[in-house]
């Protein structure tokens, strides 16, 4: 008789759940409660979780089972708990992933697509930091989800998309010969109207070539518009009078 946690076993030597007897046939010590020492007694191995009592890892996964089962509560039978091709192991210990989900910062974007594909932080839903998720960056917009500011003009990415309704993945969205940054943080006129003054000249041609207001129609107010000034009569939108 042997006495186990203020409990009397027959035939237990060890007190881990399984008889001597019992323990002859599986190969495991019964002198020794947790024969592979992996954190879980050989007896919870055997009638509990099913695992290999004498193998500390029995999915090879890198996690012992002890860990998976009071730890990680992941599966210790199954290599990839959460089936995203990244072993449970390589989750918890290379990249610190959610080995039991497959999205771990619920970006749209799979854990493994993340750092196999994208090279985006897996942990971190907007790697750049641009007001746009990782996965609506390539699922919606394909826009670099490691870039702040794909096209480079000025402004990122998500303020194109949520504030400006520019297009990310053009500097100039109205092809007026500003950029959207330009337009938006210097000269305040619309990127998305080439003529935000409807004077009949472009916005980028007011600013680069004639240098008049591109938010004001007749610069000079002179009572002709600066396109007519600039386009029909060849006279200087800046001068109210041109001889």
């Amino acid at each position: 008789l042997y006495k186990i946690a203020g409990v009397v076993t027959a035939g237990d030597s060890d007190g881990d759940g399984l008889t001597d007897t019992q323990e002859g046939p599986l190969g495991t010590n019964p002198n020794d409660s947790d024969s592979d020492d992996d954190g879980l007694s050989d007896g919870a191995e055997v009638n509990t979780h099913t695992t290999n009592p004498l193998d500390n890892d029995s999915d090879n996964d890198g996690l012992l089972d002890g860990a998976e089962v009071n730890t990680h509560t992941t599966n210790p039978k199954d290599a990839d708990t959460d089936d995203d091709t990244l072993n449970d192991g390589v989750e918890v210990n290379t990249y610190g992933t959610n080995p039991k989900k497959t999205d771990t910062d619920s970006d749209g974007l799979g854990d493994a697509a993340e750092i196999n594909t994208h090279t985006t932080d897996p942990k971190k839903s907007d790697t750049d930091n641009d007001g746009l998720s990782d996965g609506a960056e390539i699922n919606t917009h394909a826009t670099n989800p490691k870039d702040t500011d794909t096209d480079d003009d000025g402004l990122t990415d998500g303020a194109e998309v949520n504030t400006h309704t520019t297009n990310p993945k053009d500097s100039d969205s109205d092809d007026d010969g500003l950029s959207d940054g330009a337009e938006v943080n210097t000269h305040t006129t619309n990127p998305k109207d080439s003529d935000t003054d409807d004077d009949g000249l472009k916005d980028g041609v007011e600013i680069n070539a004639h240098g008049t207001n591109p938010k004001k129609a007749d610069t000079d107010s002179d009572g002709m518009a600066d396109g007519g000034e600039g386009n029909t009569y060849g006279t200087a939108p800046k001068k109210s009078e041109t001889d």
